[in-house]
């Protein structure tokens, strides 16, 4: 299998290479960057498989976000891993507004945080298959491909993330209403808090909103979880 590439962001430098070392331990080839600017110019160089992102670089306070958001603009799909110490609930919303894959908070032991990247990376690799037969799913106005993990409505496009694909795929699978407790096995992330599953839904919708502002699909199944209703 061909190595994967990882950039770690990081401005504390013991963090940086304690990270860094467990990586390259896995396999992964690991490169290392302090600040905004040179992460940014590297990046431009060469795109690596994944960014795991602190959010403040020394006084550069939101320095994560923005390189979340360069990455972004040069692949819409490409994973990105907050690791941070801000654990605001308005910063994990934004981070994952961005389209981070994951946002983690500090301190996170290094099993968690390679079984997390391996579990990126396995979902990667099963929707990059050279299986070219058809896996698409249609219901009503929307169609989904398993393969390319890719979405649309009305025949219009929707940009979402790995883990907002398999949530929504998990919707669309049972009618009468998924639990917050499958969905957090959809997202195949391990532990997941329900309040991360609503900040998900909240994401998808708001997504479905820009290309259909009339879009009420996805209904809240209170005590529950959430249906499809369309």
């Amino acid at each position: 299998m061909e190595e994967k590439t990882i950039a770690i962001v990081e401005d504390d430098i013991n963090q940086r290479q304690h990270y860094a070392e467990a990586l390259r331990n896995c396999g992964y080839q690991v490169t290392e960057y302090a600040e905004r600017q040179s992460a940014i110019e590297a990046i431009q160089q060469a795109l690596p498989d994944l960014a795991i992102l602190d959010i403040m670089l020394g006084e550069d306070v939101g320095a994560g976000f923005e390189i979340c958001r360069f990455l972004k603009e040069k692949d819409s799909q490409f994973p990105i891993i907050f690791l941070t110490s801000r654990g605001d609930e308005l910063d994990k919303i934004y981070g994952l507004q961005l389209g981070a894959w994951d946002y983690q908070t500090k301190p996170v032991s290094l099993e968690f945080l390679i079984t997390r990247i391996k579990s990126l990376f396995q979902i990667k690799n099963n929707t990059s298959s050279n299986n070219e037969s058809s896996h698409i799913k249609k219901v009503g106005d929307i169609s989904l491909d398993e393969i390319s993990m890719s979405v649309q409505w009305k025949d219009q496009p929707l940009n979402l993330t790995p883990t907002e694909f398999d949530i929504l795929h998990a919707i669309l699978q049972t009618p009468e209403g998924v639990s917050i407790e499958d969905l957090v096995n959809a997202t195949r992330q391990g532990v997941v808090e329900d309040n991360t599953i609503n900040t998900h839904i909240l994401h998808i919708r708001k997504k479905f909103k820009k290309v259909d502002n009339e879009f009420t699909c996805i209904k809240t199944r209170y005590g529950f979880g959430y249906g499809w209703v369309c």
